[in-house]
């Protein structure tokens, strides 16, 4: 049955088989044996028994094996592999057989041999059906499988692959694979794993487990065979991979293979086989045959349930693809690193071991190359659903990334040229002449192992990898090259020989980088040997003799890293004998021989190893033919001279890029000027704060080695703030101290003394950083060893003077004031007051040096003084001590007086005075404080006074006592008890004094003797008269009892009271003397305190003055330092605030899970019709549910604070009769400045930025160059996301207008208009006094504006780009704008726009906001009409009487209104048509007038009635009430985002319907707010509103505006609107002037009176038209006569098959741009030709009419000008590539092989700028309307954004650093597109997403993603922006047959408007609206810049022009005129070009 059941499905024809061939097939082994025999010997036989009958029957043995006995199944599995065998042969004899021998073909036998592999067994019978049976089956399924890898297994493999891949192999493999899953058994079904069904046919069978066991064993056998056979037919072929993944695909066959369960991990190891395409295991040798197993095997990680396979799956993938760079590059290419990511998200699924691997596998190719998806995925998955909640792969990811972004070791080059493939390499220039005498190759290079070494011993089976290869026309030459054994050979060949030199000790395919120098040095005799000398790594290696190769021809084929030409092998008969026997075939040497000196010391001596000579022609067959390097090189230097040992040592320690570096461009110093570029990041500035908590040891460390890493770069600001524990402070501190001292001159010039001293006095208070100023002052004072240097530096003027100021401040502690102390006198308070009293004593002791009273008074003052100090004050020390110090000190200063032998009886007078104070002194203080008595001022006064002058005084007072006449008993004891008492004490101590003594005693006692009666009492008293004896007598006497009770009981009372007698009389004395110092004290301190003051004032100068002016100086330093901190900090904070906008927004890395609602609120950017179309993020978004609150609760209403009866007063004090002019002193034609002088400050004037929220004080700077704007505020806002301050600087050059202001009815505000359309409100003080004008007082002329000032300067800097007039009037006059609305050269909106900013009407202050008429009055119909008049509002009359209802009540009030006082004029109106809240209640939906809204109505939403809620209803309040006299704004005419609440605001339901006020209500014909601001529009435009609204201007800007005509219109308003009605600065009283300019900005003001005469009416559309058809020069625009199109072509000149890549008119220049080239010359590095041609768009005379003037350089090749290349290989040349500026002198082009942006001046042809930021080619480029801002978009998924350089208004290149970088993309970035004046870049990719981002600050915006229905990828080749904002997307999704191309509309803000599908692919930016076919494809299209032509660029070179055709009337003749200097006629310079033919088809 199984042999019927395929003989229908054979392809044979049926024969009849013979019973004995039958029995001839049974005997397999003879039938082989024979088919051997006719393969061996006869191939002819073989061929004729190779039929299909023979076949058929080889087929039916197969089929039919389960009929065959079963009892021995080794048997039967031997004769179906013979059979299987026999096949095998056939297939290999009929491979290498052609078609006319065969008889079958060997398709037929596969097709035949498949469909036996995949039968059907399930169409047998239950009976056949066993399980045997299937085992059975199974196994000859094995075999077949293995067959296949047999029958591959042979010569021409790629043939038989071939026909494996026709016969369908890949279907039948994939269907074999699911029959293993689903046709084995019955039980099985469609659904569920294998394992469940076969259980389930194990338990209804009764089988046993065992044999379950063995049948899944044979189906895994069989999946792992079905796997082998896959990976045998897509061995070694790209084709068959290629075939493969169309047909099957890698993801089918994993759905597959996961079907089948969890896998064996011989099918994992299997699968590793395909990708290495041999043994897994040999990891080492293979490589990566086939990465997409590899992915595969990444994508089922998670599914294996087997922790054990999973880890070992991943250590394998992580050794194979990082084995070298070559398999890493093959990963990436791959995009495994997504595929990586993608598993990692199954993280809960995966082993941690398993995934550490994968995430390093991750690092690893992140480290070749990553992408910005990888990276932003990666990030990404660390991101968690709980914030708080940690990702557990966050330190392996970040470990990862580090890595990526270190790429430490050998092999981390940063850019090097990849040469892997075969066809690689660098062409060189043919070199017609050596410029020099010798050769030097220098190189870095880098090689991986080889995947399979070659047999080299074998003449051709190997290549030579070529280094460098210089061959001439004839084949001589040089070259160098690799083997693939890693050994370098340097070879000359010659006509006859080809000479080589290898070095055989030093592989080179270790995957590092080498050094690799060769250098040829001639002979120096003519007949001298030459030597090649060979250096690795700065080492020469070898130096051996080979032939100098002849530099005489030039060479033709010059190649570096190339294969170059095959060298063609001569006939054997023409190769001669070669000059050696056999070759040397190349070994690596063990350690040992590199260690051995022989190695160190070079093979000089083994030239017959090393050298070697074979005939010229056989070196491909010797060493291989020539291949790439199949490597990585790096720069390559070839010298014309010979590198000397010492210069390639520096080579080489020079590193692996020796490139001068400019930035980032690396500059070729020769003078070739092949620039490339030096990618890496550069730290600009770092601020790192570590918060407190996380400070620890680790951190320390880890900011040292931050430290380090900064340290090297230069230029580099590092702050890090530790704010840990005091701890880790101090550490910090210590580390910072060391490098402060290893680096001492950085850390002066940046980090010096003035640095830290600022931080302290910053962090730790101004007290503190004194306080530690002084200490470390007083330290180096006491402990630096040039302490001497200090001294003299603070003697210094100025100096220590400073520290006298520091005393006298108040608001320093008492700790201060002492550690100044320490410093002045550098020692304690003990110290200091003994220098005090040391000085005083000096000064009364020794200044005075007479001893009369007055100068003891003046002495006693001193002490008197002491007193009072010591009664009023604390002192440090008390008054009675400093005295006692005092007197001490004078008594030592007596004594030595005294015994000067010099002494003046001056001195003993002094003497005796100061005794009585000390005596006196020490009775009348001693009795208070009884300290003073102690023993050193009790001897020291008496017993240390007298041992003093004893022995000095002896003889005098020896000779007083002999001389006095001693006649009181009284006297005499006194002086009897004195002298005993010294005299016991001296006898009693053994002292000296007893001898100095005894002559005064013995006449003492001589003279007393009788009159003390001692001859009575003192029978034994020695005698006196000169005894010898005395002197001992009298010492033993005094120790008698007879003279103890004498002197006890007689001489002490006496002496007492003798005492008492005498010294009363001194103390009385003494106290007179106090009473007298006392006295004269007080007098004297009446005049010192006059001297005090005097000495103040000295002081005040010398010393506190001094010290102000240097506190000043520092606190400005101080100041200044603090704002430029707080300017970096600002600048930091607002960077980080960018960056974290990126991260956490839809397309950042950190994106939030789910995106929360984005709050929008209106920017103040404007396009050129002054527009403000945008919205912005709100970050600060409120709700102001508060305010809804409020407004809901009736019983919190308030009144306005302001009294009306209060403000009319007010009104009529400050009325103003008449209008006076402004004052403007305009410069004269002459007065000018000098052109590049140096920037100078020209004024500066405080000034306040009036904004549409705040009102923000500041300073206006105007220089020589710029305008600069401080913002004065004491708070800047610093609220989140918000920019902190309003600073501003813009150049001279940018001020395009500048106009004069009002603000609050005063002529004191300026607005200056730039030309990115950014315009800033400045308003100034009223006046100010110039004294120049009026030197003697102050006069009316004397006053001069500040405004006109500022206004005049400006204008004398005569800028170019400003123009200013005296008045409105004049301005609207002069500018012409009436004519050209008369004649219809600009839109109704337009007009309208300019009128309100000339009348000064501005988007900055609400109560002088444009305005704009109401056009329409029917809201109510279903359908608009603006055909019909009647849905028009008259424009002739006000708005308040367009009701002729109204008319008659506002006549009768203007009638009867009289003012009693005469102060108030009369009017028709009490509001007026334009108020700030007029502008809220339109706008109160879009932030910030919601929030002005709430502020007006005191913090409340105003009731949901009185709100604007519907437009018929406004409407019809206006027609009901004539008090609403409110106008339109102008955003009623192009934002209809005014008309939605999508901020979702709570504004209340209406009070009779209940309504919810939420979007306003649209009229019945407006569909959405878009349509409603369509035919809005629309309406303004039309021609009615055309006709008539010159009318409505007479009202509001003419002479309809004031005077009689304004009564008759009924258009009078309150007086106090109309401008100069009232003077505020004549209100002296502030609250009364706050309060009238609010009633001023309640009540609105009346705009500028532009007219004073009737407005002319505009012409009609027909009027134009005959206007523009009579003119001579007027353009038609072709938009508008669309179907009078005409197309013709003109020659450039350059060949057919050229096409023009660029064609565009300039809008500054009447000359068109050219530029032309093909993708062929580019591919081959030819430069694009650039042609300046001439253009006129319209000439009468000429019937085609325009002239194009052909560039005569671009047909002369010596004269053409080309872009400097070359382009991109395989980059498409397109015309987003070229941008020219708006003047055409540069151009800028991008798609450059080195990611560059070239700058090309268009004038010269030649490059004068090269700019490379972007990390990869720049694929796109556009220029903005303003000519200010270039973006362009890379490969690199990046945008940048350049400023273009200006100079005098003129670009000249571009800055060097882009101003923006932009990201989000994560592909390649297909198109872009920037508008300056929106503020807006609009980018997109191939990602399929369109982001805008804005210009300024470069934040994120949104992210469009355009409508796709298909699956495939779609691109956005094209978009573009609109000057209104409108985004188009051009959008294809290219599949495999078809090619659908769509373009999309967005609002400005991102809204989705529409899409259409489109036939053609559009390949720019722009499109025709009426279809023009051109035949052929275009190229490039442009308008130009009158809309007059369409200039497109087609496939073949020509350049169509599209025009308008001939109008009906045309004049006659010629006219002659001048174009570009030129006097020919138009009609002979014009080209002559032909009409073209749109509708014939090629």
């Amino acid at each position: 049955m199984m042999m019927y059941s395929y003989s229908a499905k054979f392809c044979f024809s049926p024969v009849n088989i013979p019973f004995e061939a039958i029995c001839i097939w049974k005997r397999l082994d003879t039938l082989r044996f024979k088919y051997s025999c006719f393969y061996c010997g006869f191939q002819r036989n073989a061929l004729q028994a190779i039929s299909p009958a023979t076949m058929e029957v080889l087929m039916r043995v197969l089929a039919d094996c389960d009929t065959w006995d079963d009892t021995d199944p080794e048997e039967v599995s031997r004769k179906a592999e013979l059979t299987l065998k026999c096949l095998t042969e056939v297939v290999h004899i009929l491979l290498t057989s052609s078609s006319d021998q065969r008889q079958v073909e060997t398709s037929t036998i596969l097709e035949n041999y498949f469909k036996l592999l995949n039968s059907d067994h399930s169409a047998l019978p239950n009976s056949r059906r066993s399980r045997q049976w299937e085992n059975r089956f199974i196994a000859l399924q094995i075999q077949m499988l293995n067959t296949i890898t047999a029958m591959l297994d042979c010569t021409d493999r790629p043939v038989l692959q071939a026909i494996f891949l026709n016969s369908n192999c890949f279907e039948h493999l994939i269907r074999l694979l699911m029959l293993i899953n689903f046709g084995f058994h019955p039980g099985r079904s469609a659904n569920g794993t294998l394992q469940s069904r076969i259980l389930f046919n194990m338990f209804v069978s009764n089988t046993c487990l065992c044999c379950f066991q063995v049948f899944q064993g044979q189906l895994d056998c069989l999946a792992v065979s079905t796997i082998q056979a896959l990976t045998a037919v897509l061995h070694k072929s790209p084709a068959a991979k290629e075939v493969f993944k169309e047909r099957i695909g890698y993801a089918h066959i994993y759905e597959v293979l996961k079907s089948l369960g969890q896998p064996s991990r011989e099918l994992l190891e299997e699968l590793m086989n395909m990708a290495a395409e041999g043994d897994h295991m040999s990891v080492g040798i293979l490589g990566i045959s086939n990465v997409q197993p590899l992915l595969l095997l990444i994508q089922w990680l998670p599914e294996l349930e087997s922790h054990d396979l999973q880890i070992f799956i991943s250590n394998w993938l992580k050794r194979i693809c990082c084995i070298n760079r070559q398999s890493r590059a093959t990963c990436v290419n791959a995009n495994m690193g997504i595929r990586i990511i993608e598993t990692l998200n199954f993280h809960s699924s995966l082993h941690r071991t398993c995934a550490e691997n994968l995430i390093a596998l991750q690092g690893s190719l992140g480290s070749q190359s990553m992408s910005s998806e990888e990276l932003h995925r990666l990030i990404r998955l660390l991101r968690t659903n709980e914030p708080k909640q940690s990702h557990p792969y966050v330190i392996p990811v970040i470990r990862a990334i580090l890595a990526m972004a270190r790429k430490q070791g050998l092999d981390s080059a940063m850019q090097y040229f990849n040469l892997s493939p075969s066809m690689a390499g660098i062409a060189v220039p043919p070199i017609h002449k050596w410029p020099g005498s010798a050769f030097s190759f220098n190189a870095w290079l880098c090689l991986d192992q080889d995947q399979v070494t070659p047999d080299i011993t074998s003449k051709g089976g190997g290549k030579r990898k070529q280094l460098y290869s210089f061959f001439t026309g004839s084949g001589m030459g040089f070259e160098a090259f690799i083997t693939y054994s890693g050994t370098l050979v340097v070879a000359v060949c010659t006509k006859r020989e080809y000479a080589t030199v290898m070095l055989p000790e030093h592989c080179f395919c270790d995957s590092l980088w080498h050094n690799i120098t060769i250098v040829h040095m001639p002979g120096k005799r003519p007949f001298g040997q030459s030597f090649v000398c060979i250096y690795v790594n700065g080492q020469q290696k070898i130096s051996a003799p080979l032939r100098f190769p002849a530099m005489n021809e030039p060479f033709t084929s010059c190649c570096i890293g190339s294969a170059g030409q095959r060298t063609t092998t001569p006939p054997p008969s023409q190769i001669p004998d070669p000059p050696f026997s056999s070759p040397i075939t190349p070994h690596r040497t063990s350690l040992g021989g590199i260690l051995s000196p022989a190695s160190w010391g070079g093979l000089l001596g083994k030239s017959e190893l090393i050298t070697k000579l074979i005939s010229a022609g056989t070196q491909d067959s010797e060493w291989g033919c020539p291949t790439s390097l199949e490597g990585q090189l790096g720069s390559v230097i070839i010298f014309h001279e010979a590198l000397q040992p010492s210069q390639v040592k520096a080579l080489y320690l020079a590193g692996k890029w020796l490139l001068a570096c400019r930035n980032p461009i690396c500059l070729d110093l020769s003078t070739n000027l092949l620039h490339g570029r030096l990618t890496g990041n550069k730290v600009v500035n770092w601020d790192v704060k570590v918060p407190g908590s996380l400070m620890d040891v680790n951190v320390l460390m880890a900011l040292q080695l931050l430290i380090e890493q900064v340290s090297v770069e230069k230029n580099v600001q590092l702050f890090i703030w530790n704010r840990g524990d005091f701890p880790f402070r101090i550490g910090h501190i210590q580390y910072l101290s060391t490098i402060i001292k290893d680096s001492r001159r950085l850390f002066r010039k940046k980090y010096g003394v003035q640095f830290l001293l600022d931080t302290l006095r910053i962090y730790y208070g101004y007290e503190v950083y004194l306080r530690g100023i002084l200490d470390v002052l007083f330290s180096l004072l006491h402990t630096s060893p040039t302490r001497d240097q200090l001294f003299l530096l603070l003697f210094e003027p100025g100096n220590a003077d400073s520290l006298y100021a520091l005393l006298l401040n108040q608001r320093y502690s008492d700790r201060l004031r002492e550690l100044v102390f320490k410093v002045i006198h550098l020692g304690s308070e003990e110290e200091l007051i003994q220098l005090l009293t040391d000085v005083l004593l000096c000064v009364m002791w020794k200044g005075l040096e007479r001893f009369d009273d007055a100068v003891w008074i003046e002495r006693g003052q001193v002490f008197s003084a002491l007193t009072k100090l010591g009664i009023s004050n604390e002192l440090l020390q008390p008054s009675d001590e400093i005295k006692l110090n005092l007197l001490e000190k004078m008594l030592e200063w007596t004594v030595t007086d005294n015994r000067d032998t010099k002494a003046l009886p001056t001195h003993a007078e002094n003497a005796f005075r100061l005794l009585l104070i000390v005596q006196d002194f020490l009775q009348a203080e001693g009795l208070v404080n009884s300290n003073l008595w102690t023993e050193k001022p009790h001897r020291g006064l008496v017993w240390f006074f007298s041992v003093q002058v004893c022995a000095m005084a002896a003889a005098k007072l020896n000779t007083l006592l002999q001389t006095k006449v001693i006649e009181s008993q009284a006297e005499a004891c006194y002086l009897l008890g004195k002298l005993e008492g010294i005299l016991s004490r001296s006898i009693k101590e053994k002292t000296e004094t007893y001898t100095f003594l005894i002559p005064l005693v013995r006449t003492l006692v001589s003279k007393v003797y009788q009159l003390l009666f001692m001859n009575l009492h003192l029978p034994s008293l020695p005698l006196t008269n000169g005894s010898p004896s005395f002197f001992e007598d009298f010492r033993e006497y005094c120790s008698s009892d007879e003279w103890q009770v004498y002197i006890d009981k007689y001489i002490i009372p006496y002496m007492k009271q003798y005492e008492v007698n005498t010294f009363s009389d001194g103390h009385e004395h003494m106290a007179l003397y106090w009473k007298d110092c006392y006295e004269a004290l007080m007098v004297n301190m009446h005049k010192r305190d006059r001297e005090r003051g005097e000495s103040k004032l000295k002081f005040q100068e010398c010393f506190v003055e001094p010290f102000n002016r240097k506190a000043r100086q520092e606190n400005l330093r101080y100041n200044s330092m603090l704002k430029q901190l707080n300017g970096q900090h600002t600048a930091t904070l607002r960077q980080w605030r960018a960056a974290q906008l990126y991260l956490t927004c839809e397309q950042g890395p950190w994106a939030e899970r789910k995106q929360n609602p984005i709050h929008w609120k209106l920017s103040n950017v404007e396009n050129y019709s002054r527009m403000r179309l945008k919205l912005v993020q709100n970050y600060n978004f409120n709700s102001h549910q508060e305010a809804s609150d409020l407004r809901d609760n009736l019983g919190m209403q308030q009144t306005q604070p302001s009294s009306e009866s209060l403000l009319l007063e007010v009104v009529k004090q400050v009325k103003v009769s008449d209008m006076e002019d402004d004052i403007l002193e305009l410069p004269e034609e002459d007065a000018t400045e000098e052109q590049g002088q140096k920037e100078k400050l020209v004024l500066s004037e405080e000034c306040e930025l009036i904004t549409l929220i705040d009102v923000i004080p500041g300073r206006l700077e105007v220089t020589t160059q710029h305008i600069c704007f401080y913002d004065g505020s004491i708070e800047k806002e610093e609220g989140e996301h918000q920019n902190i301050g309003f600073d501003f600087k813009w150049s001279l050059s940018q001020i395009r207008e500048i106009h004069l202001r009002r603000y609050n009815l005063r002529r004191s505000a300026l607005e200056i208009f730039l030309t990115d359309q950014t315009n800033y409100f400045l308003n100034f003080s009223k006046e100010v006094w110039n004294y120049q004008s009026c030197p003697g007082g102050l006069s009316a002329e004397g006053q001069i504006l500040v405004r006109n000032k500022v206004y005049s300067q400006i204008l004398s800097l005569r800028s170019p780009n400003i123009y200013g007039t005296r008045s409105p009037q004049e301005l609207f006059k002069a500018s012409g704008l009436m004519q050209k609305w008369v004649n219809r050269e600009i839109s109704n909106f337009d007009y309208l726009i300019q009128l309100n900013t000339m009348a000064g009407r501005t988007y900055n202050d609400l109560a002088q906001y444009p305005v704009f008429p109401w056009v329409l009055r029917d809201y109510t119909s279903e359908e608009l009409d603006l055909n019909n008049p009647a849905v028009f509002r008259d424009l002739s009359k006000p708005i308040g009487v367009v009701n002729e209802k109204n008319a008659k009540a506002v006549q009768e009030k203007y009638e009867n209104f009289e003012d009693p006082l005469g102060t108030i004029d009369k009017f028709h109106y009490g509001t007026h048509y334009s108020n700030a809240a007029g502008v809220m209640h339109y706008l109160i939906r879009v932030e910030p007038f919601t929030t002005l809204h709430i502020q007006l109505q005191s913090g409340r939403f105003d009731c949901a009635d009185r709100q604007f809620h519907s437009i018929p209803a406004a409407w019809q309040a206006l027609m009901d009430n004539p008090n609403d006299v409110k106008e339109l704004i102008p955003e009623f005419f192009y934002f209809p985002e005014f008309l939605e609440n999508q901020n979702k605001f709570n504004l209340g339901r209406l009070q009779i319907s209940k309504e919810v006020v939420n979007d306003v209500v649209l009229p019945k014909w407006a569909k959405s707010p878009e349509d409603f601001i369509c035919k809005h529009r629309k309406a303004l435009e039309s021609e009615y509103v055309s006709a008539h609204l010159h009318e409505w201007i007479d009202l509001i800007f003419g002479y309809k505006q004031r005077g009689p005509a304004a009564v008759e219109a009924l258009n009078v308003f309150y007086y106090c609107t109309y401008e100069g009605a009232v003077d505020l600065d004549a209100l002296t009283d502030e609250k009364e002037r706050k309060a009238l300019e609010g009633m001023i900005n309640n009540f609105g003001q009346t705009p500028c009176q532009l007219l004073k005469e009737p407005h002319p009416a505009r012409l009609s559309a027909e009027e134009v038209l005959q206007r523009q058809t009579k003119s001579d020069s007027s353009t038609l625009n072709l938009f508008q006569h669309l179907p009078e199109l005409k197309s013709f072509f003109v020659e450039v000149g350059i060949s057919d098959g050229v096409p023009i890549v660029k064609a565009v008119v300039p809008r500054n220049q009447s000359r068109s741009f050219m530029s032309q080239g093909s993708p062929e010359i580019l591919v081959t590095s030819l430069n694009c030709i650039i042609g300046t041609h001439g253009w006129l768009p319209y000439d009468r005379n000429i019937s085609n009419y325009f002239t194009f003037i052909r560039d005569p350089t671009v047909t002369n090749p010596k004269t053409q000008r080309s872009i400097s290349g070359p382009f991109t290989p395989g980059l498409e040349i397109t015309s987003k590539l070229f941008v020219v500026s708006h003047d055409a002198k540069l151009l800028f082009s991008g798609g450059h092989w080195d990611n560059s942006i070239r700058v090309t001046s268009l004038t010269k042809g030649k490059l004068i700028g090269q700019h490379v930021r972007h990390m990869d080619i720049v694929t796109c480029l556009a220029i903005d309307f303003c000519g200010i801002h270039l973006i362009s978009g890379s490969r690199d998924t990046t945008c940048m954004i350049w400023q273009i350089v200006q100079q005098g208004g003129v670009p000249v290149g571009l800055a060097p650093k882009p101003l923006q970088i932009l990201y989000g993309h994560t592909d390649e970035v297909s198109s872009v597109s920037i508008s300056t004046e929106l503020d807006m870049v609009v980018s997109g990719a191939r990602d399929s997403t369109v982001i805008i981002h804005t210009i300024r600050k470069g934040q994120y915006m949104r992210t469009l993603r355009p409508p796709c229905e298909s699956s495939l990828l779609l691109t956005v080749p094209n978009l573009a922006v609109s000057w209104e904002g409108h985004i188009v997307v051009h959008t294809s999704i290219e599949g495999k047959t078809t090619l659908k191309n769509a373009l999309h509309l967005y609002s400005v803000n991102g809204k989705y408007l529409g899409s259409e599908n489109l036939k053609e692919e559009v390949i720019s930016r722009l499109s025709l609206i009426s279809p023009l076919a051109m035949r052929l494809p275009i190229r490039c299209i442009s308008v130009t810049k009158e809309y007059s032509h369409i200039l497109v660029g087609l496939e073949d070179g020509k350049l169509i022009v599209v025009g308008v055709g001939k109008p009906a009337e045309m004049r006659s003749g010629q006219l002659s005129r001048k174009l570009w200097g030129s006097s020919k006629r138009l009609s002979q310079i014009s080209s002559g070009e032909t009409e073209y033919n749109t509708q014939d088809s090629k």
